[in-house]
């Protein structure tokens, strides 16, 4: 019995590939393994109540229903602790209707399916597979039985695509959707006077339909705030109050209930309002949220970089100079070849040097500032990027013999 929602899905996923490599045998027994599903949506009109337990069983529905589906009051269940009491007295009531079981229907098909979810050995079939998913694909929730082949292909893919959404910035803007929803609200809310951050959570939550927890969202707020070397060459919003050193990466930031935030000045010169009216805005059950993307005026995910790992996928991407990357944009609108950019770091008084070219990219080794001192005595003044004083003393103290 997990949330209903894709997060859920992947709980179920891994307890699934945990009994499979240990235990194979058991998932073979009929109904050993069953589930206990609980609605992730509900629509309500007076007396009547749809339960909807996917999210494209939902949205078809709202499809189909059109401007009328406006009518209807939704309520989303991000857990299982949003049902009330009287709700769970009602699912045990009914439980023919919430209760599932998997079952084993072919070795090869059920076995490969898992496989292809978890296996180390399936990458490039698990991208195969991820690239043909089809919109609007779910489990029949009718159904009583579930085999293990159906919920990795129809239930579980979900999770994947949703991860890989969240976990991999769009090109366009260089946002993952949690960013995204975090600028759309600074917009709206105008955000050029400073706002303590654990206010701005909840106006977030609020105006950009935001699913996930806060300390998430405090998270991402501080991240786009940090301004320490290794961070973000621009950062979006500034930090008023202690959002993190380098000293530990930016962990060390205070809580969101101490801390404030305001737009920084450029953010509104790289997003200029008058795109604004250009954009694809999200709809959720009525409410506008953030766009598909937005269009900032240079790459931002040069700029600022990117890390992120999905399911199939990941990337890295270093940070750019935005000087470099303006120079290049001229090039290209004045139809001139671009000169090759190499990665750099506000205030970072190290180096970067080209080690090697490969087919894949270019590598670089990035080394800090070291001094001879006396023949017993090294001054280091500056690490390696994104290498943080705190777990770099450690290091150091773990090569020191023991007095």
């Amino acid at each position: 019995m997990t949330f209903q929602d894709h997060d859920g899905s992947h709980i179920k996923g891994l307890l699934i590939n945990f009994i499979h490599k240990e235990w194979p045998s058991l998932l073979k027994v009929p109904s050993f393994l069953v589930e206990f599903i609980t609605p992730i949506i509900k629509a309500t009109k007076g007396k009547s109540v749809k339960p909807f337990y996917s999210m494209p069983d939902y949205e078809a529905w709202k499809e189909d229903l059109g401007a009328s589906a406006s009518s209807w009051t939704i309520k989303y269940y991000k857990g299982l602790g949003t049902s009330t009491a009287e709700e769970g007295r009602d699912y045990f009531e009914h439980i023919a209707l919430h209760k599932k079981d998997f079952v084993w229907a072919d070795d090869k098909e059920d076995g490969e399916a898992i496989e292809l979810a978890f296996s180390k050995k399936k990458i490039s079939e698990r991208k195969d597979w991820l690239t043909n998913y089809q919109p609007g694909t779910c489990l029949d929730q009718r159904e009583k039985r579930i085999k293990y082949s159906d919920f990795i292909n129809k239930e579980l893919i979900l999770f994947s695509m949703a991860d890989l959404e969240r976990s991999i910035p769009s090109m366009v803007d260089g946002f993952k959707p949690g960013q995204r929803k975090i600028l759309f609200c600074s917009f709206k809310k105008n955000l050029v006077k400073e706002s303590k951050v654990a206010q701005f959570i909840g106006y977030v939550s609020e105006h950009s339909a935001y699913h996930h927890g806060e300390q998430s969202l405090a998270s991402t707020i501080i991240g786009m705030a940090q301004d320490f070397v290794g961070s973000n060459n621009i950062n979006l919003l500034e930090p008023r109050g202690q959002f993190g050193t380098r000293n530990a990466g930016g962990k060390d930031a205070a809580s969101a209930r101490y801390i404030f935030t305001r737009l920084q000045p450029v953010t509104r010169l790289i997003f200029p309002k008058d795109d604004d009216v250009l954009l694809n805005y999200l709809n959720e059950d009525g409410q506008s949220i953030e766009p598909s993307w937005y269009m900032p005026i240079i790459p931002m995910v040069l700029v600022n970089g990117s890390e992120g790992i999905g399911t199939g996928w990941s990337t890295y991407v270093p940070n750019y100079n935005p000087k470099d990357i303006i120079a290049n944009l001229k090039r290209l609108l004045n139809g001139e070849t671009i000169v090759p950019m190499v990665p750099w770091y506000r205030g970072f008084k190290g180096s970067l040097k080209e080690t090697s070219s490969k087919a894949t990219g270019v590598t670089y080794t990035i080394t800090g500032v070291i001094e001879e001192v006396a023949d017993t005595k090294l001054k280091i003044t500056e690490l390696p990027v994104r290498r943080w004083t705190t777990d770099y003393k450690e290091f150091l103290e773990s090569m020191c013999p023991i007095p």
